[in-house]
This record gives structure tokens, C-alpha cells and sequence, in this order.
């Protein structure tokens, strides 16, 4: 039993870093990469979470609240912070016209209330990133 225990908590590290590293690869986008890294966020998203950023944005509610509900919490969070830092990102490099920024900060906010009901802890991280992501709206 311990050893499944470890082996549980080992792969929701795993995927947790798996995570950062998406969050990371979207703060190095530019104009010039954008499409590429986009598309390999996408592929690592879809292999690891059934996922994509397009996925995520075009997805009804109910079937995102649905899915996201099947994940780790920790998961959740990174998720959301991967989302905001997309719209914000693709918003700076002005290449809103390529993404669909208001659907993928609609969704953000959605994930955002999701875990605000899911969490027994206020996070000021989070109020600040559903502010944000409704000036996207």
C-alpha cells in the first residue's frame, strides 16, 4: 500500500513539473516561435491532460468543469496559471488576432471559481489572475 502511495504522489510531481515547464516554455514565446512552442505546449497537454489550449477554449462548461474535476488540484492551479500566462503572453506579442484570448480568459475565470468552491483556502494569487483575466473578456 506504501508503495502505491509513492508511486501516486511521485507521478502528481511528475505531471506538476511537467506544468512549470509549459508555464516556462510560454514565457519564452516571441512572435517568431509563437505558433511552434503553441504547438508543442499543445501536444505535451494533450499526451499528459486530454488537453489543449484550443480544446480548453472551445470546450462547453459543464464538459470542462467535468474533465478538470478528474485531476489533481495542484494540477488545477498550474492549469490555470498556464492560461493566464497564455492570454497575457499572446496579448503583449499582439498576435490576439491568431487566439481566441476572450474564450481561453473566459475559461480561465471558470477553472478560477471552480477551485475557489474546491479549495478550503483563499488565494490572493488566484483573485488576481481572474481580475486580469476579465479585462480579456
Amino acid at each position: 500500500m506504501e508503495i502505491e502511495k509513492d508511486y501516486i504522489k511521485r507521478e502528481i510531481q511528475k505531471l506538476n513539473l511537467i506544468l512549470v515547464s509549459l508555464i516556462d516554455k510560454i514565457s519564452g514565446i516571441n512572435s517568431s516561435n509563437a505558433n511552434n512552442e503553441i504547438s508543442s505546449i499543445n501536444e505535451v497537454l494533450e499526451k499528459e491532460f486530454d488537453l489543449t489550449l484550443e480544446k480548453i477554449s472551445n470546450i462547453n462548461t459543464t464538459d470542462l468543469i467535468k474533465h478538470i474535476s478528474t485531476l489533481h488540484e495542484s494540477h488545477i492551479e498550474k492549469i490555470v496559471k498556464l492560461l493566464y500566462q497564455f492570454v497575457v503572453k499572446i496579448q503583449s506579442l499582439d498576435l490576439k488576432e491568431n487566439y481566441e484570448l476572450n474564450k481561453t480568459a473566459e475559461k480561465g475565470i471558470i477553472i478560477i471559481e471552480f477551485l475557489n468552491q474546491k479549495s478550503k483556502l483563499f488565494s490572493v494569487e488566484r483573485m488576481n489572475m481572474k481580475k486580469t483575466l476579465q479585462l480579456y473578456l
